[in-house]
């Protein structure tokens, strides 16, 4: 690599004290070390290219206070999410598309997806706590069936490295959107059902690049390139997904 050229960035990690810290690192010929927290809460460090990484996690963690302090501040100008009401006329997200409630009154209780819309059939049509079950129901149905057809398509596609099949199980995580486990099983977040389709298949490659490579380390980066060259631009859209 010549003396001037940029490298990609590395995703990295620290704690400081209860609270984690993660943050893009790069190098790039400067003579300093920069830290730049975002509105949308990411964190990037670009440091010269020689700089021993140590010495950056040190700088980094000096930096800490402040770099929560900014995350705390931008998270505060964030809009809050009104509280769902589940009527009809209210917005949800499918697969980034965005759908009207439409509450049916019906004697067979379910939910069926139309254009532009998301009927929810039930013999009260002001029955709130019915109508919250019977979506939070469907959405589920929706991402088992969805990631696991992703995910065999995606082991198809990581074929040439051999991996083993892992088990899939949804769990809710109020700060992970997927997750590979020490013994192989890859959780996924029931929300991400609501997130792009290019986005699912983003996370679950993600996760599936983590049993070769366990940690964010150069390797696992290079493998993640290699089978999804666009992951940067998914991994953007995910992060400013409404849900």
């Amino acid at each position: 690599m010549s003396a001037d050229a940029d490298t990609q960035a590395v995703a990295r990690h620290m704690t400081y004290g209860s609270e984690r810290i993660d943050f893009l690192l790069s190098r790039r010929a400067r003579k300093t070390l920069a830290i730049t927290v975002h509105p949308n809460l990411r964190v990037e460090v670009v440091a010269p290219i020689d700089a021993d990484e140590t010495a950056i996690l040190d700088r980094v963690r000096a930096r800490a206070r402040w770099i929560l302090r900014q995350r705390r501040q931008f998270l505060s100008w964030m809009p809050k999410p009104m509280p769902r009401r589940y009527r009809s006329g209210e917005t949800h997200r499918y697969l980034g598309r965005q759908y009207r409630l439409r509450i049916v009154k019906s004697e067979t209780p379910g939910v069926s997806l139309k254009t532009g819309f998301i009927e929810i059939h039930q013999q009260e049509t002001q029955d709130v706590a019915t109508a919250r079950k019977l979506l939070d129901r469907w959405f589920r149905q929706q991402a088992e069936r969805r990631f696991h057809r992703e995910l065999g398509k995606a082991l198809k596609r990581l074929a040439v490295y051999r991996l083993p099949s892992p088990k899939l199980r949804l769990l809710r995580m109020p700060k992970r959107w997927g997750s590979c486990t020490a013994k192989g099983e890859i959780l996924l977040n029931p929300e991400l059902i609501k997130t792009p389709g290019v986005c699912v298949e983003y996370v679950i490659l993600h996760e599936l690049c983590h049993l070769k490579h366990p940690n964010h380390s150069a390797a696992f980066f290079r493998m993640l390139d290699a089978v999804l060259p666009d992951w940067r631009e998914r991994k953007q859209r995910l992060e400013q997904a409404e849900i």
